[in-house]
């Protein structure tokens, strides 16, 4: 495709996505292959941080940010809480999926899915292929079990190694997962794994949000994030997932982008499940100098790894 023309199209709308108006943004030329961020974290939505890292990328694709149900402006105190789990989200994508191709004419697209948007990202791509070109992933969770106690080990003996006498205290109060209380202990170990550089490596995601969002726009952001930490993130954790038992093959192209310093999904694990998962291809890519958000840490390195994922998957055809 490659048409490296300028926009033509800046589209920001409320859209009937499974029962409840849901905001999408559409940047790009519509005559290139679309590409679907699904953002993490969950509840900090793409579409406030879209410019830092996606400007190369409305060049080559037409690119689709979706504010998740609870999310940035898909936040409403009306969203029913039951309504906050893994089947509603895949639901949810397969229609925002169904919109982009039928509003814009296409027959697939690509998915580009984050931290915990991977976990719903992975099992729609699996469970729907003939939507989609291609899975790439940042930040990929795959055991939720053992991602915890990987990531509990790593960063507690990471505060030995310093000799950092506070972390040490709070981590061994909550102790090695599995948590008891999920919610506060990993808010814990998340807070250890932000201060000593294991979650963001260049990019910080809140102070970006926070010196460029209105504060009425940053006070839905957050109350999106608490909603959607304390329900999804809740209902993910609680049941858990394992993708080495459950989802062995897919037939579409899977791409792993994994940052090198990632303690908060560690991409070792991300690695292994590469190895034992069959589909028609299959990379590792390492960030060397990221974390959790490859795509914002080395935004350059992860457009051109899309490009040649763009000639790998269209252009050759």
């Amino acid at each position: 495709m490659n048409l490296h023309s300028k926009k033509i199209i800046d589209v920001s709308e409320m859209v009937s996505i499974g029962g409840i108006k849901q905001h999408i943004m559409v940047r790009g030329n519509p005559q290139n292959p679309i590409i679907l961020f699904i953002h993490g974290g969950p509840g900090i939505p793409y579409s406030c941080i879209s410019d830092c890292f996606q400007e190369n990328i409305e060049q080559d694709f037409l690119v689709v940010n979706w504010d998740q149900r609870g999310a940035g402006k898909s936040y409403s105190e009306d969203i029913p809480i039951d309504t906050m789990n893994l089947e509603h989200f895949i639901f949810d994508l397969m229609e925002v999926v169904d919109y982009l191709l039928n509003t814009y004419q296409k027959n697939k697209l690509f998915l580009s899915a984050q931290s915990i948007g991977s976990v719903y990202g992975l099992m729609s791509v699996h469970r729907f292929p003939d939507k989609f070109y291609g899975y790439i992933s940042t930040g990929q969770i795959v055991d939720t079990i053992q991602n915890e106690k990987v990531s509990y080990n790593l960063i507690f003996n990471e505060a030995k190694k310093l000799n950092n006498t506070e972390a040490i205290k709070e981590l061994s109060e909550i102790g090695s997962p599995p948590y008891k209380d999920i919610i506060n202990n990993i808010g814990i170990e998340r807070k250890w794994l932000s201060i000593l550089g294991y979650i963001e490596k260049n990019f910080r995601v809140f102070e970006y949000i926070s010196n460029n969002c209105t504060r009425e726009e940053l006070d839905i952001i957050m109350k999106g994030q608490e909603f959607s930490v304390n329900h999804l993130f809740a209902d993910i954790y609680e049941n858990g997932i394992n993708f080495f038992k459950t989802i062995k093959d897919i037939k579409v192209p899977v791409y792993f982008c994994m940052g090198r310093y990632d303690y908060v999904a560690p991409q070792i694990l991300t690695e292994k499940y590469c190895e034992t998962l069959v589909c028609p291809t299959k990379k590792c890519i390492w960030f060397e100098n990221s974390a959790h958000f490859p795509e914002l840490d080395e935004p350059n390195k992860f457009y051109q790894v899309l490009l040649e994922i763009l000639h790998e998957t269209i252009d050759k055809k």
